[in-house]
C-alpha cells in the first residue's frame, strides 16, 4: 500500500510545504519543497517538486498511490482546489483522507518513536482551531486527552515577540531562543497566564486582525503587537536596529514564558509511572524548552519528531493512514530520506563547472584529517535529510574543541555571533559529556547541560548547554568520520551545522554545494569521494 502525505497550501500564510511517501510499513522518501525551490519554508505553496521527487524515488506515479493524506481536517474550502491541483499537475486523483492537524503532529513523533506507551504533547501557533493538544500513546494508537483552542497559543507569543525584537515571525524564533541565554527574564510579563496547566493569552495586546490569520502579519508587513511598547517592556526593536542588553532580556522573558507554559501542560497530564514523552509541533522546535522537559520533568527518554514544524505533518498524516490499515513503521532515527547523487553525477557537475579536485578512497578518514588540522569542511554525502537539521548528509563541520571555531563558522554562515552550534557525538561518549545515559538525541532536538564542556567548547552555549546529535555505531560514513576524528584528536565529537547560508535552505544537490563553497571561506568541500579545496579552486 502506498500512502502519500502532503502538506502545502495555495497562497495562504501557511508554511513548510512537504511530501512523504510510505510503502506498507517503510518510509520510502520525504522532502521539503524549500530545498527544491530555494525559498525558505515555501510559504503559501504546494510541494510540486517534493511530490515528484518522492514518487520518482519509488519509481511510481500518482496512479500507483492508494491514499493521499492531508493534515488539515477543517479546510473544507480547500478540498475542491486540492483535487483540481492533483488532476492538473498529475492527471489523477487518488482517495484523499483529511487528518486533524494536531493528530498528524502527534503521529509524526509517537508512531515512529518505538515507544509502546508515551505521553504525547503537541504545540504550535495554530492548526485546525487548536494550538496545543495532549494525547496518550499506547500499543500504536493515539487517544486525545486535552486540547488548547486558539488563540491561547504559546506559538503566537513566540511569533509576536520574535517580531517585537525586529526579527521575522515564523522564521527567526530560533534567534530569539539563542539571544535569551544572554539576558535575564523580567519578574513579570503581560503576555500569558497559566491556569491549571492551560495557557491564557492576553489578546488585548495583539492586533485584532492577528486572530483572523491575516497574511500581512506573517510576512511581517504589519506588527502583531498592537502598540509600539508592551506594558513594562522597552519599545520594540526595529528590524536591523542595534541589539542591546534590554533586547536580550526581552528574549529571555519570551523564552521563560514558553518553558513555563510547556512544563505546566506536561505536568498537568503526567502520571507517576510515565517514563516516555513524545513532542511535536512548531513550538517544540525550541530545543531549549524541550531540553528543560528532559532535565526537569524526569522522563527516562524523549522522542521529538524529526520535523516538529508543519513539514512533519505530511509524515504524521501518512503515518495515521498507514496505521489505520495495519502498518506500523519501526523507530526512525535516520532522516536521510531525500535525494542522493552518484559519484558519476558529482563528477559531471565538477567537470562542467571546471572545478579541480582530487578523489579519495576514504572520504571519512580524509575529512577527519582535514578537521584535525583545523580546517572547516563542507560535507555532502548520501541522501539529504528531512527536517530542519543537518545531521551528517548536508553539513558544515569543524573541530568543536577549538573555541575559535565558533566565530569562524558563524562568519561562514553569515549569522549572528550570539547563536550557538551543536555537536555530533559518538553515542557511547554522551554520558561523559552530558551525564545522561538513557537519552537518545538523533535529531539535535534538545539542549542539555554539559558536564564536561572542554572537548566541545565551540558547540557549548554561554549558559553551559549544548544541543547534541548522538551518533550510534553502525550508522554509516558519518559515524566512521567521527570515529576517525576521535582517534586522531581524542575528541569524540565534531561541530555540525547545516550546509547553507543563513537566508537559504540547506543545499540539496552538488551544484548548490559548489555554489555555497565558492561563496564562503570554508576550507574544503568533501562531496562523495571528491575533495575540492580552495587551493584547487
Amino acid at each position: 500500500m502506498y500512502v502519500l502525505g502532503i502538506h502545502g497550501t495555495f497562497g495562504r500564510a501557511d508554511h513548510d510545504a512537504a511530501a512523504v511517501l510510505i510503502h506498507d510499513d517503510r518510509i520510502v522518501a520525504a522532502a521539503e519543497e524549500e530545498r527544491f525551490l530555494r525559498y525558505k519554508h515555501a510559504v503559501g505553496l504546494m510541494p510540486d517538486n517534493a511530490i515528484r521527487y518522492v514518487l520518482a524515488e519509488a519509481a511510481i506515479t500518482l496512479h500507483d498511490v492508494d491514499v493521499i493524506a492531508f493534515p488539515r481536517a477543517t479546510w473544507h474550502d480547500f478540498r475542491p482546489r486540492f483535487e483540481a491541483y492533483l488532476w492538473y499537475q498529475f492527471g489523477h486523483i487518488p482517495a484523499i483522507e483529511y487528518i486533524d492537524h494536531h493528530l498528524a503532529h502527534a503521529a509524526s513523533a509517537y508512531l515512529i518513536s518505538g515507544f509502546d506507551e508515551s505521553l504525547v504533547v503537541t504545540a504550535d501557533q495554530a492548526g485546525d482551531g487548536l494550538c496545543a493538544a495532549v494525547f496518550r500513546g499506547a500499543a500504536g494508537k493515539l487517544t486525545p486527552v486535552d486540547t488548547i483552542p486558539f488563540p491561547d497559543s504559546v506559538g503566537l507569543v513566540a511569533a509576536a515577540m520574535t517580531q517585537y525584537l525586529g526579527y521575522r515571525s515564523q522564521h527567526d524564533e530560533y534567534k530569539v531562543m539563542g539571544l535569551a541565554a544572554h539576558g535575564t527574564p523580567y519578574p513579570r510579563q503581560p503576555l500569558l497566564t497559566i491556569d491549571a496547566g492551560h495557557p491564557h493569552l492576553n489578546t488585548s495586546l495583539l492586533h485584532r486582525e492577528v486572530f483572523h490569520r491575516h497574511p500581512l502579519f506573517h510576512t511581517d508587513q504589519l506588527p502583531m503587537i498592537a502598540d509600539d511598547t508592551l506594558p513594562g517592556f522597552p519599545p520594540r526593536r526595529l528590524p536591523g536596529g542595534p541589539l542591546r542588553s534590554e533586547h536580550a532580556d526581552i528574549a529571555a522573558t519570551t523564552q521563560a514564558v514558553i518553558e513555563t507554559a510547556l512544563h505546566a501542560l506536561v505536568e498537568r497530564h503526567r502520571r507517576p509511572d510515565d517514563t516516555h514523552l513524545c513532542v511535536a509541533g512548531g513550538v517544540m522546535e525550541n530545543s531549549v524548552a524541550v531540553g528543560k522537559l528532559v532535565t526537569h520533568a524526569g522522563f527516562t527518554d524523549i522522542y521529538a519528531a524529526p520535523a516538529c514544524g508543519d513539514a512533519g505533518t505530511a509524515l504524521g498524516a501518512a503515518l495515521v493512514v498507514a496505521a489505520a490499515h495495519g502498518y506500523q513503521p519501526a523507530r526512525l532515527d535516520d532522516t536521510r530520506l531525500g535525494p542522493a547523487y552518484t559519484d558519476q553525477a558529482i563528477d559531471s557537475v565538477l567537470r562542467e563547472c571546471g572545478i579541480a579536485y582530487h578523489q579519495t578512497d576514504d572520504p571519512a578518514a580524509s575529512t577527519a584529517e582535514l578537521l584535525a588540522r583545523g580546517q572547516i569542511v563542507a560535507w555532502f554525502q548520501g541522501r539529504m535529510e528531512y527536517g530542519p537539521r543537518a545531521l551528517g548528509a548536508r553539513s558544515l563541520l569543524a573541530d568543536p574543541s577549538s573555541a575559535a571555531m565558533r566565530d569562524r563558522v558563524n562568519r561562514i554562515k553569515r549569522r549572528e555571533q550570539f547563536r550557538p552550534f551543536g555537536p555530533s557525538i559518538l553515542a557511547e561518549h554522551t554520558p561523559e559529556l552530558f551525564g545522561h545515559t538513557t537519552i537518545h538525541a538523533p535529531f539535535m532536538s534538545f539542549t542539555l547541560p554539559t558536564t564536561h564542556p572542554r572537548p566541545i567548547v565551540a558547540a557549548t552555549h554561554i549558559d553551559g548547554t549544548s544541543r547534541p546529535q548522538t551518533v550510534p555505531p553502525g550508522t554509516g560514513i558519518y559515524r566512521q568520520m567521527i570515529d576517525h576524528f576521535h582517534h586522531l584528536t581524542t575528541v569524540p565529537a565534531v561541530l555540525n551545522t547545516s550546509l547553507n547560508s543563513g537566508w537559504e535552505p540547506i543545499v540539496t544537490d552538488p551544484a548548490q554545494a559548489l555554489a555555497f563553497f565558492h561563496s564562503s571561506p570554508a576550507d574544503a568541500l568533501v562531496i562523495g569521494t571528491h575533495i575540492v579545496t580552495k587551493h584547487h579552486h
